[in-house]
């Protein structure tokens, strides 16, 4: 099937759509459709549904980091089936943390569009300053946002959990983080933290309990190389 070209060429997917000459039908491409929905059922932005592209860093740094986290991209459906937890974190801020946390979750999508209603909301990302924040004004009117995040944080398949730590919590925001983590704990569902954080600094920054939820039950990586945002246009 002839592909009109000014139509594929300006389609976020081409540079990463494997079969664009089977799936493309001049007006209408249903892989570009059900994975547009679940990306917004995610409410991961168009710039962040690029495809990260880097694999490893110049100085070789996170060479082992990087190795790991291409062992889990290859292995997606069987961390999420399995309830995996992961917790990226380093001190540099660029380095790939959210990144990773996308490029897996574009590997999920990558897996199950074919199969996945439109309706489903199979990953979530969530930005937890920006969810603190909105939680803090949902106090006084009632935030979309906030009842989105509640409603589908116990149905996703994995949730991304963005910049945990950038703050103390108060014990409302605490306990609001921790019911959710716990619940998603306790279904079997699976996680990625990331963080600007070392073990120390989150343990001291959420307390005992969230810690242990986020560390103590995931596999931990750290990343040590430079700012990469150049390198995959973020």
């Amino acid at each position: 099937m002839m592909k009109d070209f000014e139509v594929c060429k300006n389609c976020w997917l081409r540079n990463s759509c494997e079969n664009v000459d089977f799936y493309c039908d001049n007006t209408f491409c249903m892989k570009n459709f059900k994975l547009s929905k679940l990306y917004d059922n995610a409410l991961i932005s168009q710039k962040q549904r690029k495809k990260v592209t880097f694999l490893l860093d110049k100085d070789e740094s996170d060479a082992e980091s990087f190795a790991y986290l291409v062992t889990i991209e290859n292995n997606i459906n069987n961390f999420v089936a399995q309830g995996g937890n992961i917790y990226i974190h380093s001190a540099i801020t660029g380095n790939g943390k959210t990144s990773w946390a996308l490029r897996l979750v574009q590997a999920y999508f990558n897996n199950i569009w074919l199969t996945a209603s439109i309706d489903d909301c199979r990953a979530l990302f969530i930005n937890v300053p920006r969810y603190l924040l909105a939680l803090k004004d949902n106090i006084s009117q009632k935030s979309n946002y906030v009842r989105y995040i509640k409603d589908m944080a116990l149905r996703a398949d994995i949730v991304i959990w963005d910049e945990v730590g950038t703050k103390g919590l108060t014990t409302f925001e605490h306990e609001n983080i921790l019911n959710l983590i716990n619940a998603r704990i306790d279904l079997g569902k699976a996680n990625i933290y990331t963080s600007n954080l070392n073990d120390e600094e989150l343990h001291q920054v959420v307390g005992d309990r969230l810690y242990s939820r986020i560390v103590l039950l995931s596999d931990e990586v750290e990343l040590f190389g430079s700012d990469k945002r150049a390198l995959d246009g973020r």
